[in-house]
């Protein structure tokens, strides 16, 4: 009930604000372009909770530019849950960092992300990709931005767990008592818990932007990525089974009006081919 009354008291602020905004909106960054490079500072609240985001200038001349953006997600901590299989708390506060620099002759770039995030099953948990993006521009209103990223994944090997788990369905499945002993005694011999952060995988992602802008007030950003495993854990793959058990493909859409030429209003989607529940949410940015 909380939740739902806040959602309710931010859409009716944001809409306040777009009734009484009315100045020139051709002035100020581009806050419809995902390779922008401007300050700026944006708050967001759904049923994922609340979100923030910032970034900052590092480069800025004729025809080179970078900065850096933070992210952190569902700050209140709202959509933690206990995972049924290990029976242990999961936050879904996660944390991002991404560094760009763009030429804005030729509109070529580098790109890289960081995400720090808690796994449902290993614990603490960090994603890095690197890798080089491109502007396409498609007509007047449509722009491409694709993007191919090489990276990994450290995370907490917690192997007792996993040899639990198989341990359960084992049992659960009538299978002989041999089986289970040589399981049981795979988990006599590992570690109780992780004494650090492992190398999991190495990661391939193939990742697409999309802008439709038809008139300067308003736009439409979408994005669809797919990323799989180059050697190590499998990325899609059930946990069960020796796998990292995330999402390989996932898309969003971002829905954008201009309020001024520094503050917008976002409608935000966003899905997975898991069974975990779409993200959606109404953010606010102001560019300074």
């Amino acid at each position: 009930m909380k939740k739902g009354i806040l959602t309710l008291a931010v859409l009716a602020s944001f809409s306040s604000m777009a009734v009484i905004a009315e100045e020139a909106k051709t002035d100020g960054p581009d806050m419809a372009d995902p390779t922008a490079v401007y300050a700026y500072a944006g708050l967001a609240y759904g049923n994922k909770g609340l979100d923030f985001e910032a970034m900052g200038v590092l480069t800025k001349t004729d025809t080179q530019r970078s900065g850096f953006i933070f992210e952190a997600k569902d700050i209140l901590d709202e959509d933690k849950y206990t995972e049924p299989k290990t029976g242990r708390e999961v936050s879904s506060r996660n944390y991002r960092l991404r560094y760009g620099n763009i030429n804005t002759t030729n509109g070529l770039g580098g790109f890289v992300d960081v995400v720090a995030a808690e796994h449902p099953f290993f614990g603490n948990m960090v994603v890095a990709q690197a890798g080089p993006v491109a502007t396409i521009p498609v007509g007047d209103d449509i722009y491409i931005w694709p993007m191919l990223l090489v990276g990994g994944v450290v995370a907490e090997d917690n192997t007792s767990q996993l040899l639990d788990m198989k341990i359960a369905g084992a049992i659960a499945a009538g299978a002989p008592a041999e089986a289970i002993a040589a399981l049981e005694a795979q988990r006599a011999m590992s570690n109780l818990s992780s004494e650090g952060m492992d190398w999991m995988t190495t990661t391939g992602t193939v990742m697409t932007y999309v802008r439709y802008q038809p008139h300067d007030d308003f736009f439409a950003l979408g994005s669809i990525r797919y990323t799989k495993a180059l050697a190590g854990k499998e990325w899609d793959t059930d946990i069960a089974d020796g796998g990292l058990q995330m999402a390989s493909t996932a898309w969003d859409l971002k829905l954008g009006y201009y309020l001024t030429s520094t503050q917008t209003v976002t409608l935000f989607y966003s899905g997975d081919n898991t069974s975990a529940d779409d993200k959606y949410s109404l953010g606010y940015k102001y560019a300074f």
